[in-house]
Protein backbone atom coordinates (compact mmCIF):
# COMPACT_ATOMS: atom_id res chain seq x y z
CA UNK A 1 0.00 0.00 0.00
CA UNK A 2 1.31 3.51 -0.66
CA UNK A 3 -1.71 5.63 0.13
CA UNK A 4 -5.07 5.59 1.66
CA UNK A 5 -8.08 8.02 0.97
CA UNK A 6 -11.45 8.20 2.70
CA UNK A 7 -14.72 9.03 0.43
CA UNK A 8 -17.14 11.05 2.21
CA UNK A 9 -21.14 12.17 0.55
CA UNK A 10 -20.10 9.45 -2.41
CA UNK A 11 -24.13 8.08 -4.04
CA UNK A 12 -25.31 7.14 -7.22
CA UNK A 13 -26.26 11.34 -8.16
CA UNK A 14 -22.28 11.37 -8.64
CA UNK A 15 -22.61 8.94 -11.69
CA UNK A 16 -24.48 10.14 -15.32
CA UNK A 17 -24.67 6.07 -16.41
CA UNK A 18 -24.77 4.26 -13.50
CA UNK A 19 -26.06 1.41 -14.64
CA UNK A 20 -23.56 1.55 -17.82
CA UNK A 21 -20.90 1.43 -14.84
CA UNK A 22 -22.25 -1.12 -12.57
CA UNK A 23 -22.42 -3.75 -15.92
CA UNK A 24 -18.45 -2.80 -16.51
CA UNK A 25 -18.09 -3.71 -12.57
CA UNK A 26 -19.64 -6.68 -12.84
CA UNK A 27 -18.22 -7.86 -15.52
CA UNK A 28 -14.95 -7.33 -13.97
CA UNK A 29 -15.76 -8.96 -10.89
CA UNK A 30 -17.77 -11.86 -12.45
CA UNK A 31 -14.30 -12.41 -14.11
CA UNK A 32 -12.77 -12.53 -10.46
CA UNK A 33 -15.81 -14.90 -8.89
CA UNK A 34 -14.53 -17.49 -12.11
CA UNK A 35 -11.11 -17.66 -10.68
CA UNK A 36 -12.00 -17.92 -7.26
CA UNK A 37 -15.33 -20.02 -7.63
CA UNK A 38 -13.91 -23.52 -7.34
CA UNK A 39 -15.64 -26.70 -5.68
CA UNK A 40 -15.60 -26.46 -1.92
CA UNK A 41 -14.75 -29.93 -1.43
CA UNK A 42 -11.50 -29.48 -2.72
CA UNK A 43 -10.60 -27.64 0.52
CA UNK A 44 -10.25 -30.68 2.31
CA UNK A 45 -7.13 -33.13 2.32
CA UNK A 46 -7.06 -36.55 2.51
CA UNK A 47 -6.83 -37.11 6.11
CA UNK A 48 -9.96 -35.44 6.94
CA UNK A 49 -8.90 -31.78 7.92
CA UNK A 50 -8.84 -28.69 5.71
CA UNK A 51 -6.58 -27.15 3.82
CA UNK A 52 -6.24 -23.39 4.78
CA UNK A 53 -3.42 -22.42 2.30
CA UNK A 54 -5.66 -23.82 -0.12
CA UNK A 55 -8.75 -22.29 1.01
CA UNK A 56 -6.86 -18.62 1.17
CA UNK A 57 -5.28 -18.79 -1.89
CA UNK A 58 -8.78 -19.66 -3.83
CA UNK A 59 -10.68 -16.76 -2.02
CA UNK A 60 -8.44 -14.12 -2.65
CA UNK A 61 -5.43 -15.55 -5.21
CA UNK A 62 -3.28 -12.95 -6.49
CA UNK A 63 -4.91 -11.00 -8.90
CA UNK A 64 -3.09 -7.85 -10.00
CA UNK A 65 -5.26 -4.87 -8.40
CA UNK A 66 -4.30 -1.14 -8.24
CA UNK A 67 -7.04 0.14 -6.11
CA UNK A 68 -8.85 -1.61 -2.76
CA UNK A 69 -12.55 -0.32 -2.10
CA UNK A 70 -13.28 -0.64 1.59
CA UNK A 71 -16.80 -0.09 2.31
CA UNK A 72 -20.33 -1.66 3.18
CA UNK A 73 -21.59 -4.49 2.03
CA UNK A 74 -24.74 -2.24 1.80
CA UNK A 75 -23.04 -0.41 -0.81
CA UNK A 76 -21.97 -3.23 -2.90
CA UNK A 77 -23.88 -2.11 -5.86
CA UNK A 78 -22.36 1.83 -5.59
CA UNK A 79 -19.25 0.39 -5.01
CA UNK A 80 -19.00 -2.12 -7.73
CA UNK A 81 -20.18 0.77 -9.90
CA UNK A 82 -16.96 3.08 -8.63
CA UNK A 83 -15.19 0.23 -9.96
CA UNK A 84 -16.85 0.11 -13.47
CA UNK A 85 -15.95 3.95 -13.39
CA UNK A 86 -12.20 3.40 -12.09
CA UNK A 87 -11.77 0.82 -14.90
CA UNK A 88 -13.71 2.98 -17.75
CA UNK A 89 -12.21 5.72 -17.36
CA UNK A 90 -8.35 5.38 -16.13
CA UNK A 91 -7.90 1.23 -16.54
CA UNK A 92 -7.25 0.43 -12.97
CA UNK A 93 -8.02 -2.71 -11.97
CA UNK A 94 -10.28 -2.78 -8.83
CA UNK A 95 -10.70 -5.34 -5.84
CA UNK A 96 -13.94 -4.94 -4.19
CA UNK A 97 -14.07 -7.63 -1.01
CA UNK A 98 -17.91 -7.78 -1.10
CA UNK A 99 -17.54 -10.08 -4.07
CA UNK A 100 -15.71 -12.32 -2.10
CA UNK A 101 -17.23 -12.41 1.00
CA UNK A 102 -19.87 -14.58 0.00
CA UNK A 103 -18.42 -17.44 0.20
CA UNK A 104 -17.82 -17.13 3.83
CA UNK A 105 -21.19 -18.58 5.07
CA UNK A 106 -20.23 -21.67 2.31
CA UNK A 107 -17.24 -22.61 3.89
CA UNK A 108 -18.42 -21.99 7.36
CA UNK A 109 -21.57 -23.82 6.60
CA UNK A 110 -19.12 -27.15 4.64
CA UNK A 111 -17.16 -26.86 8.06
CA UNK A 112 -19.93 -27.33 10.49
CA UNK A 113 -21.62 -29.87 8.49
CA UNK A 114 -18.77 -31.99 8.66
CA UNK A 115 -17.08 -31.18 11.85
CA UNK A 116 -19.06 -29.53 14.07
CA UNK A 117 -22.18 -31.82 14.14
CA UNK A 118 -23.04 -34.11 16.94
CA UNK A 119 -25.53 -36.92 16.35
CA UNK A 120 -27.59 -36.79 18.90
CA UNK A 121 -27.54 -32.78 19.73
CA UNK A 122 -26.90 -31.47 16.39
CA UNK A 123 -24.19 -28.67 15.72
CA UNK A 124 -21.56 -28.49 18.58
CA UNK A 125 -21.72 -25.10 20.05
CA UNK A 126 -17.56 -24.74 20.73
CA UNK A 127 -16.46 -26.81 17.52
CA UNK A 128 -18.65 -24.12 15.68
CA UNK A 129 -16.92 -21.30 17.41
CA UNK A 130 -13.52 -22.73 16.67
CA UNK A 131 -14.27 -23.19 13.24
CA UNK A 132 -15.39 -19.87 12.38
CA UNK A 133 -12.17 -18.24 14.19
CA UNK A 134 -10.15 -20.03 12.09
CA UNK A 135 -11.97 -18.92 8.70
CA UNK A 136 -12.10 -15.19 10.31
CA UNK A 137 -8.42 -15.76 10.54
CA UNK A 138 -7.92 -16.85 6.94
CA UNK A 139 -10.00 -13.96 5.84
CA UNK A 140 -8.02 -11.72 7.77
CA UNK A 141 -4.61 -12.49 6.88
CA UNK A 142 -5.58 -12.71 2.78
CA UNK A 143 -7.12 -9.48 3.09
CA UNK A 144 -4.15 -7.65 5.00
CA UNK A 145 -2.15 -9.53 1.88
CA UNK A 146 -4.42 -8.06 -0.53
CA UNK A 147 -4.10 -4.70 1.02
CA UNK A 148 -0.67 -4.55 1.10
CA UNK A 149 -0.14 -5.67 -2.67
CA UNK A 150 -2.47 -2.76 -3.83
CA UNK A 151 -1.19 1.07 -4.29
CA UNK A 152 -4.43 2.81 -3.29
CA UNK A 153 -6.35 2.32 -1.05
CA UNK A 154 -10.58 4.09 -0.74
CA UNK A 155 -12.74 3.65 1.93
CA UNK A 156 -15.99 4.69 0.74
CA UNK A 157 -17.53 5.94 4.60
CA UNK A 158 -21.47 5.95 3.59
CA UNK A 159 -24.27 6.43 6.35
CA UNK A 160 -24.47 2.49 5.56
CA UNK A 161 -20.16 1.94 6.88
CA UNK A 162 -20.82 4.71 9.75
CA UNK A 163 -23.21 5.07 12.38
CA UNK A 164 -23.18 8.79 13.13
CA UNK A 165 -22.56 9.88 17.00
CA UNK A 166 -22.61 13.46 18.51
CA UNK A 167 -19.41 12.83 20.13
CA UNK A 168 -17.13 10.08 17.71
CA UNK A 169 -18.59 8.43 14.84
CA UNK A 170 -18.78 4.55 14.96
CA UNK A 171 -18.16 1.69 12.55
CA UNK A 172 -20.83 -1.29 12.99
CA UNK A 173 -18.71 -3.78 10.31
CA UNK A 174 -15.69 -5.54 12.18
CA UNK A 175 -14.42 -6.27 8.61
CA UNK A 176 -14.24 -2.48 7.74
CA UNK A 177 -12.88 -1.89 10.99
CA UNK A 178 -10.70 -4.51 10.40
CA UNK A 179 -9.49 -3.05 6.74
CA UNK A 180 -9.18 0.60 8.41
CA UNK A 181 -7.07 -0.85 10.93
CA UNK A 182 -4.83 -2.91 8.55
CA UNK A 183 -4.51 0.35 6.36
CA UNK A 184 -2.77 2.39 9.56
CA UNK A 185 -0.78 -0.49 10.46
CA UNK A 186 1.26 -2.12 7.43
CA UNK A 187 4.38 -0.42 6.35
CA UNK A 188 3.45 2.16 2.99
CA UNK A 189 5.28 1.05 0.10
CA UNK A 190 6.94 3.22 -2.68
CA UNK A 191 5.55 3.74 -5.91
CA UNK A 192 8.01 1.90 -7.48
CA UNK A 193 7.72 -1.28 -5.31
CA UNK A 194 4.25 -1.80 -6.74
CA UNK A 195 5.00 -0.98 -10.05
CA UNK A 196 8.45 -2.79 -10.44
CA UNK A 197 6.33 -5.72 -11.57
CA UNK A 198 3.90 -3.79 -14.18
CA UNK A 199 7.10 -2.19 -15.69
CA UNK A 200 8.92 -5.61 -16.09
CA UNK A 201 6.55 -7.34 -17.40
CA UNK A 202 -16.24 -13.08 -2.98
CA UNK A 203 -26.22 -11.35 3.86
CA UNK A 204 -22.79 -12.70 5.63
CA UNK A 205 -23.17 -10.86 8.94
CA UNK A 206 -25.71 -11.47 11.68
CA UNK A 207 -28.32 -9.15 13.18
CA UNK A 208 -25.63 -8.34 16.30
CA UNK A 209 -24.16 -4.86 16.08
CA UNK A 210 -20.82 -4.32 17.50
CA UNK A 211 -19.59 -0.49 17.44
CA UNK A 212 -16.39 0.61 17.16
CA UNK A 213 -14.29 3.95 16.82
CA UNK A 214 -13.85 4.65 13.53
CA UNK A 215 -9.99 6.77 12.88
CA UNK A 216 -9.99 7.91 9.68
CA UNK A 217 -6.91 10.59 10.44
CA UNK A 218 -3.94 8.77 8.68
CA UNK A 219 -6.10 8.48 5.40
CA UNK A 220 -6.43 11.98 2.43
CA UNK A 221 -9.83 13.35 2.61
CA UNK A 222 -11.24 12.42 -1.27
CA UNK A 223 -14.32 14.61 -2.79
CA UNK A 224 -17.03 13.69 -5.44
CA UNK A 225 -15.68 17.06 -6.69
CA UNK A 226 -12.13 15.65 -6.60
CA UNK A 227 -13.44 12.87 -8.69
CA UNK A 228 -14.90 14.84 -11.28
CA UNK A 229 -11.52 17.11 -11.70
CA UNK A 230 -9.81 13.68 -12.06
CA UNK A 231 -12.44 11.95 -14.53
CA UNK A 232 -11.55 15.26 -16.70
CA UNK A 233 -7.81 14.31 -17.28
CA UNK A 234 -7.10 12.12 -20.53
CA UNK A 235 -4.55 10.20 -18.66
CA UNK A 236 -4.41 6.31 -17.97
CA UNK A 237 -3.13 3.73 -15.10
CA UNK A 238 -0.66 4.74 -13.12
CA UNK A 239 -0.24 8.43 -14.58
CA UNK A 240 -3.82 8.54 -13.58
CA UNK A 241 -2.81 7.29 -9.84
CA UNK A 242 0.01 10.03 -9.98
CA UNK A 243 -2.44 12.73 -10.80
CA UNK A 244 -4.60 12.23 -8.56
CA UNK A 245 -2.02 11.96 -5.62
CA UNK A 246 -0.34 15.11 -6.88
CA UNK A 247 -3.97 16.90 -7.10
CA UNK A 248 -4.22 15.76 -2.95
CA UNK A 249 -0.87 16.41 -1.71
Amino acid sequence: MYIGFELKKFNKNFFDYFDYYLNIGNEIFIKHKRIIQKTLNQFEKNDGSLNGDKMQSNWFPKINTDVFLCHSHSDKDLVIAFAGWLKDNFDLEVFVDSCIWGYYKDLQKLIDNRYSKNPQRGLDYDNVLFAASHVNMMLNTALMQMIDNCECVIFINTPNSVKPNEVVNKIISPWIYSELAMTKLITKKSLQSHRVDYINESKVFSELQIEYNLDTKHLCDLSTGDLSRWEGISLKKYNALDYLYKMKS
